[in-house]
This record gives structure tokens, sequence and C-alpha cells, in this order.
């Protein structure tokens, strides 16, 4: 479902930056309203989720290692191929994101996945130069190749980090 929901917001964003009608006009409307529901409701139930993640969720299986100031070096000379999605806890897109990179993540070969909270590392969102999020860096032997700005469904992460192996 959440997939479906990124996949139309993106195409509404293309279909209305190749061709302005009234089909494409309205799309685009009522992709910018999902975003704008996403963020609302993200913000509001932050305590909710904070808590849930603080005292119930234990996310030990996860294979995605997020990064800090003091980690980052370290994992980017380990490892080849990283990539970096700098997110927020008040980002509705970035949310929308959170199970779509952990399936990624369980389904990447020889691509290792991190996550960077924007709001706890302002020195990396600096360094990065992150303007919008959520936003994801793919990096080769510690050289940024490519990024990119927005959510992304399964086929496009996958096409994203495929096309620099």
């Amino acid at each position: 479902m959440i997939d479906k929901i990124i996949k139309y917001q993106n195409d509404s964003e293309k279909n209305f930056e190749q061709k302005k009608n009234i089909k494409t006009i309205i799309n685009y409307i009522i992709a910018f309203i999902l975003f704008l529901l996403s963020t609302i409701i993200s913000a509001f139930t932050f305590p909710l989720r904070f808590i849930y993640n603080k005292t119930i969720r234990r996310n030990s299986d996860s294979k995605i290692i997020h990064l800090n100031a003091r980690n980052i070096d370290s994992v980017l000379k380990k490892e080849k191929l990283v990539l970096i999605d700098f997110w927020a806890e008040w980002c509705g897109p970035c949310l929308m994101m959170n199970s779509t990179m952990e399936k990624f993540a369980t389904e990447s070969n020889g691509l290792r996945i991190t996550k960077v909270n924007a709001d706890l590392n302002w020195k990396l969102i600096n360094k990065f130069k992150i303007k919008g999020l959520p936003q994801f860096i793919l990096m080769k032997n510690g050289e940024e190749i490519k990024r990119h700005a927005g959510a992304m469904t399964i086929f496009e992460l996958t096409k994203f980090c495929d096309e620099s192996k």
C-alpha cells in the first residue's frame, strides 16, 4: 500500500513536470495533499511512536545501520557500497519509507543500508549538504556517486542502487 502511494506521488510529480493539463494538475494537488497529511500525522503521532520504539519494540534483527558522527567514517571505509537514508521522525515520507527500507535491506546484496536521523545529527546534515528529507546518498568507496531527494518504491531504490554496481 505504501509503495503504491509513493509511486502515485512520484508519478504525479513527473507527469506534472512534463505536461500541465487539468488531469496532471489535479493528480499533483492530490499527491501534495497526501504529502501534507503524512507529515501532519507523523508530527502528531511522534510522542506515541517514541514511547513505543523505546519501551515496547526492539528492532534488533534489522540489517540497517544507524549512523552518527562517531561511526560514519568507519562504516564508509569498511563498506564498498553504502546507501545513506537521511530522515526525521516528523517527516511523513520518511516514515513511509521505513518498511520499504527494512525490506530493501534484507533483499540487498553487496550494499550496506544505513540511516541518519537528521534531527540528531546536524553535523552530518551540514557535511552532506542535505536540503530536504528524505534524501538518499549512494556512496562507493567512501565517495558520493549520486543522490535522490524524496521517497522511492522498492523498484526505484533497486534501480537507483543497481546502476552504480
